[in-house]
């Protein structure tokens, strides 16, 4: 049986008062339950093949630490600790890298950016399921936001998570934060042309390519269960465009934007036909 594994995560806010080694108590406060949201849903879904926990105050296979702030700069250090049966599972010549690159990969596709897996495991998981950061990007949203709260008060200019003696693996800024900060989904439906790119037929999640953006956005499928129509109809956009007979629908959904009014992904309701 292998034994326990032990890493660092170091997230470091620099710029504005974060250089003098303070920060505002209330933002620093909701920027910690941030990370602590962020940290425990990815260390949960990385031990746990892919299973994405809402609500989660502590991850199964794992367990999560404050470590003491150093002086001289703001940072925060927290520890994960793998347990025995994780360790064994994912390898531990390898489980460092791997749950480095598994938190990359899933911050940068709630920020919305992209990123080449560095790993085998985390490559297997897009192969996979290629919708899988997608739904923990999701899930992700709102502790992102709340981490992001001394660059929104102007307490920091960005905030970076650090692999102790690698270096920056992601970091957020203005950018990132406007992304993160979604406006409530529209309740009036909207109407799009387009085709569905990438597409799980078990969890309802995917992107499509819409004419009037000029680009993908990540969707989901509204009360995936019983819309059997939009699930089908999403299916046969993807294949007709694997085909080269292009796939296009009429996309009726409703719209989720960010705080610029960006559209950031679409709740699709009906794929009809033209």
């Amino acid at each position: 049986m292998s034994e326990k594994k032990t890493l660092d995560v170091v997230i470091r806010y620099d710029g504005n008062t974060a250089d003098s080694g303070q920060l505002n108590l209330f933002q620093a406060a909701e920027s910690l339950d941030g990370i602590a949201r962020v940290i425990n849903v990815i260390a949960h879904a990385f031990s746990n093949d892919g299973e994405i926990r809402e609500r989660l105050t502590a991850p199964e296979g794992a367990e999560t630490y404050l470590s003491a702030a150093k002086k001289g700069c703001f940072e925060e250090t927290v520890t994960v600790v793998f347990d025995s049966s994780t360790v064994e599972k994912i390898k531990p010549s390898v489980i460092v890298g791997n749950f480095w690159d598994f938190l990359t990969a899933s911050i940068a596709a709630a920020i919305g950016r992209e990123h080449d897996p560095d790993t085998p495991m985390v490559r297997k998981i897009t192969e996979k399921n290629i919708t899988f950061f997608e739904e923990i990007a999701e899930e992700l949203e709102n502790a992102l936001l709340r981490l992001h709260r001394p660059i929104k008060s102007k307490g920091a200019d960005t905030i970076t998570f650090y692999r102790p003696k690698v270096g920056d693996a992601i970091t957020l800024n203005k950018s990132s934060l406007i992304y993160v900060s979604v406006r409530d989904q529209e309740s009036e439906l909207s109407y799009w042309h387009g085709n569905v790119t990438k597409y799980n037929s078990l969890t309802g999640y995917g992107r499509i390519y819409l004419d009037e953006a000029g680009g993908t956005i990540p969707f989901k499928i509204e009360r995936f269960n019983e819309n059997i129509s939009a699930r089908r109809a999403a299916t046969a956009s993807m294949n007709e465009r694997e085909h080269e007979e292009g796939g296009k629908r009429r996309v009726g959904a409703f719209a989720v934007r960010n705080a610029t009014g960006n559209l950031k992904r679409l709740t699709i309701l009906e794929l009809l036909k033209l």
